[in-house]
């Protein structure tokens, strides 16, 4: 999963782990015959552009991405949105 950047309309490829963010997802995946449930840990990459501006999401067992949307606080927003 880690060969290219997770966000289909970019598709970077990987090379280095400094740029971008490396996002580790675990499911329960459930074998046929088995009584316990398996934990399988999957990892997806944003490279430096998409990861500024993308988060990683699982929605309805896919793994995706979404905007980041930053809410500020009332104390961020009575400081301009910057907190010292």
């Amino acid at each position: 999963m880690l060969s290219r950047c997770l966000n289909p309309a970019c598709g970077a490829p990987f090379r280095y782990l400094q740029d971008g963010r490396i996002f580790s997802i675990e499911r329960a995946v459930a074998v046929p015959g088995d009584p316990e449930i398996q934990r399988l840990v999957e990892h997806y990459w944003l490279c430096g552009s998409c990861s500024m501006h993308l988060k990683v999401v699982v929605e309805n067992g896919s793994v995706t991405t979404q905007p980041i949307h930053q809410e500020l606080s009332a104390v961020e927003l009575a400081h301009g949105g910057l907190i010292a």
